[in-house]
């Protein structure tokens, strides 16, 4: 990794996790790119995405097969057997939320064509399922129009990559809708993030359609906006750029963007994340071109790691997010 703190002043002293696409193995480091902790379990598929969770344990998805569950040392101590994949949420009650799909054929959603459905589990220790979400059995509540175009060109529906339990908020405060344990999802297909309500399984809030483009990663910031990485590209509608975009919910009204200068130096088509740190910077991913940066309020960059690992076409190894946890993190 090459890495270039551009203004040490201004940057967070917040650790970063991150993990390479190609790898079975994250690391959290500091910003002038020292490994403070590593973590690794080679089953021979490398990982999706990962994040570090209380005692210094963390859950890693392993695309397609499982998530699993080490310890600091790396030891395995859990394992759940699912075609995982993109975002994963430990609750309070050590159940665990994890975004997986099945492969079927629905009449109502397209029929006489088998394709990829998403769902949503939670999952106790002991590996059962206590609760589960399918996403075609909320298509109007979604506000999307079925069955779908017979020439639909996906073999997924809707891609849902992001599964985050909300936290307390002002704006839980003033709307039930948002309330602490209810989960904020996204829908990268139909250019949609939503709110599930955790007791009914109802969609009580979407947006995006005419705002966003192929979306990731939604998280309600503390001050209950919603933070948003819209790509900016979907196999056909495309915006040749990709900003950050912080809603308010209530109104729908996006208070604030970030957009490069000139706006194509900030472009990843199809993966990243943001995140809102203490001082106010963001940390995001340029996950297709393997870059990581930490941005100041007023656009100005001020750390920057770009991936050294290439691909076998020679270009960086994706890096699908990056997280950011306090400087004692590790005790």
């Amino acid at each position: 990794m090459s890495i270039h703190e551009h203004d040490p002043a201004r940057i967070d002293p917040c650790l970063r996790l991150y993990n390479n696409r190609s790898e079975e193995k994250a690391q959290l480091i500091r910003s002038d790119g020292t490994v403070v902790h590593q973590w690794a379990h080679a089953q021979g598929r490398s990982w999706h995405y990962a994040e570090m969770i209380e005692d210094g344990h963390l859950i890693a998805i392993d695309k397609n097969h499982s998530i699993v569950e080490l310890d600091r040392d790396s030891n395995l101590v859990w394992k759940f057997e699912t075609p995982s994949h993109h975002d994963l949420a430990r609750r309070s009650n050590g159940n665990t939320y994890v975004l997986s799909g099945r492969d079927r054929i629905d009449a109502n959603m397209l029929p006489d064509r088998e394709l990829y459905y998403d769902c949503c589990y939670e999952v106790t220790p002991a590996g059962d399922i206590a609760w589960s979400w399918f996403a075609e059995d909320h298509a109007a509540e979604l506000g999307i129009d079925t069955p779908l175009p017979g020439d639909y060109g996906f073999g997924d529906w809707p891609h849902v990559n992001t599964c985050e339990i909300l936290p307390d908020s002002p704006t839980a405060a003033r709307d039930e809708r948002f309330r602490a344990g209810n989960l904020l999802m996204c829908g990268r297909i139909i250019h949609t993030i939503w709110v599930v309500d955790r007791d009914t399984g109802a969609v009580v809030w979407h947006w995006g359609p005419g705002e966003l483009i192929g979306p990731h990663m939604p998280t309600m910031l503390p001050n209950g906006n919603i933070l948003i990485y819209d790509n900016g590209n979907l196999r056909g509608p495309a915006r040749g750029y990709s900003r950050i975009v912080e809603l308010e919910p209530l109104s729908g009204e996006v208070v604030w963007q970030y957009v490069a200068d000139p706006p194509d130096a900030f472009y990843s088509p199809s993966r990243g994340s943001a995140e809102r740190l203490p001082n106010g910077n963001h940390l995001i991913a340029e996950s297709d071109s393997g870059r990581l940066f930490e941005v100041a309020p007023d656009g100005t960059v001020v750390w920057e790691l770009r991936n050294d690992m290439k691909r076998a076409d020679g270009r960086p190894d994706p890096i699908y997010r990056v997280k950011a946890y306090p400087p004692n993190a590790l005790g």
